[in-house]
């Protein structure tokens, strides 16, 4: 979800509510498809569903972009590996034009064609409401016209239940493009929770969103819901899949346990992680370089009586990215729930930074040709991995430096209120075993000239921070 516009929101938000209005007069009212019950032969083997999110395909004809061939790979490699359901948690397409569907539909249907196919566990996202301008598309985008819009492409309705043996899944599309209210259909999510809990109330139920609940896992704080967390929080056995942050498999902080579960999805095309970074919520290196499509991650699962095991895959290739998530019987219980919840951070160690980094300043020249100052030294070390660096400025006499706070190009965003320390993250996007052994850091073009050490401190992904380390510019 490309969230860096995030000035259009609001206008976005205010389109979806005058095309709710619109899509109630004008209606497509059959959104909630019927349960419907599968038995599949596994031949003794776990119930395999294989769960990505967030194709965000182009409004194109190109088969050539990176989302086209990063969805055709990614459901190649699934196919490959098996599966018996599909959980696709929202986010079809860039904009909810007929070319972007039609795409979907080609992938699909070519690379499917001629094998059994998955049970479709498909639900809408954000992206999946919103158009072009009417000047760019000549249509108004309403709810309505796009509810209809996936179901055409997908053969699904937005709201489903389904049953794939004896296992519950509910599907809960959003009912509009906005964000925060968009998710109102308490009775209907309730009734079919309900029903689930009815027919066993010791199975694990699957509950597939796009957006997270609010505070549960990796990036919920930022762009979660509160009105989903309202509604799982009653039912413990609940495990929640969702897309919509884009933030990345390997922070461990991606699966949650409190009251139910809940786990992100990443995306299959760009990773965005939380705000407040110098080289941004889609991180670039010190060049400018995005290092946030390197790395596409999706979800496997297979279901068991006894467990539900997640694995983390890269997309495109299915190589593991780190150990599986495991969810243990009896599902719902203190014992379950208390494997991965926020008491982790208790028993995690800091990053480790060498005494003797060694660091050295340096000229680049960036993608766009500006030239820039560079900042390298040997990474950190952590038992998981460093997540960020922090570095602050000190003049000759050890005093604590304040400036202005400026964008990675360099142009000033606030004259008025200081800063004292810039934030980065690590490279750690790439995935582990491509993390460098030597952080390169842009520094800020507007460091005040009396800068004369630099004070490096390593944070891991719970927020621990490593003995800082000062060291001459």
């Amino acid at each position: 979800m490309k969230k860096y516009v995030k000035a259009i929101i609001a206008a976005v938000a205010a389109v979806g509510v005058a095309g709710s209005l619109l899509g109630f007069h004008l209606g497509y009212a059959k959104t909630t498809d019927e349960t419907k019950t599968y038995n599949i032969d596994t031949n003794g083997e776990p119930l395999k569903v294989a769960v990505i999110s967030d194709l965000q395909l182009p409004d194109s004809d190109s088969k050539t972009s990176h989302q086209y061939e990063s969805f055709e790979k990614t459901l190649t490699m699934l196919k490959d590996k098996g599966m018996d359901a599909l959980i696709i948690a929202g986010d079809f397409t860039d904009l909810s034009t007929k070319k972007a569907w039609s795409s979907f539909k080609e992938i699909y249907d070519g690379v499917m064609s001629g094998s059994s196919q998955p049970v479709p566990l498909f639900i809408m996202g954000n992206h999946d409401y919103w158009l072009n301008s009417f000047f760019s598309s000549f249509e108004i985008a309403t709810p309505a016209k796009l509810q209809k819009r996936f179901t055409e492409y997908t053969g699904e309705y937005p709201f489903s239940h389904k049953v794939i043996n004896g296992y519950h899944f509910i599907c809960m599309s959003s009912s509009d493009g906005s964000y925060d209210k968009s998710y109102s259909d308490r009775e209907w999510v309730k009734e079919q929770l309900d029903s689930a809990v009815a027919d066993d109330p010791f199975k694990p139920i699957f509950v597939i969103t796009h957006i997270n609940p609010e505070n549960t896992a990796y990036g919920s704080d930022e762009w979660g819901n509160k009105d989903i967390t309202d509604i799982l929080k009653d039912y413990s056995q609940v495990i929640s899949i969702s897309g919509h942050s884009h933030y990345s498999l390997i922070d461990e902080r991606s699966i949650w346990q409190g009251s139910f579960t809940a786990f992100t999805t990443q995306s299959l095309d760009y990773i965005e992680l939380e705000s407040g970074k110098f080289n941004g919520s889609i991180p670039k290196d010190a060049y400018g370089n995005s290092l946030a499509d390197v790395l596409p991650g999706c979800l496997y699962m297979e279901i068991e009586e006894n467990q539900v095991t997640v694995q983390r895959l890269e997309a495109n290739t299915g190589e593991q990215l780190k150990n599986p998530w495991v969810i243990s019987a009896p599902f719902g219980s203190e014992e379950s729930l208390g494997k991965y919840t926020d008491k982790r951070a208790d028993s995690n160690k800091a990053p480790v930074l060498d005494s003797d980094i060694k660091p050295v300043v340096s000229e680049i020249t960036d993608i766009n040709g500006k030239t820039q100052k560079m900042i390298s030294f040997k990474a950190a070390w952590d038992d998981d991995f460093v997540h960020s660096y922090k570095l602050e400025f000190q003049d000759k006499n050890h005093n604590l430096l304040k400036f202005a706070q400026c964008d990675y190009d360099g142009e000033n965003i606030n004259d008025e209120e200081l800063i004292s320390e810039v934030l980065y993250f690590s490279d750690f996007v790439l995935g582990l075993e491509n993390m460098s052994e030597t952080a390169e850091l842009r520094l800020p073009k507007n460091l005040p000239e009396n800068a004369e050490y630099v004070v490096i401190t390593a944070v891991d992904s719970w927020g621990a921070e490593s003995e800082s380390v000062i060291c001459p510019l």
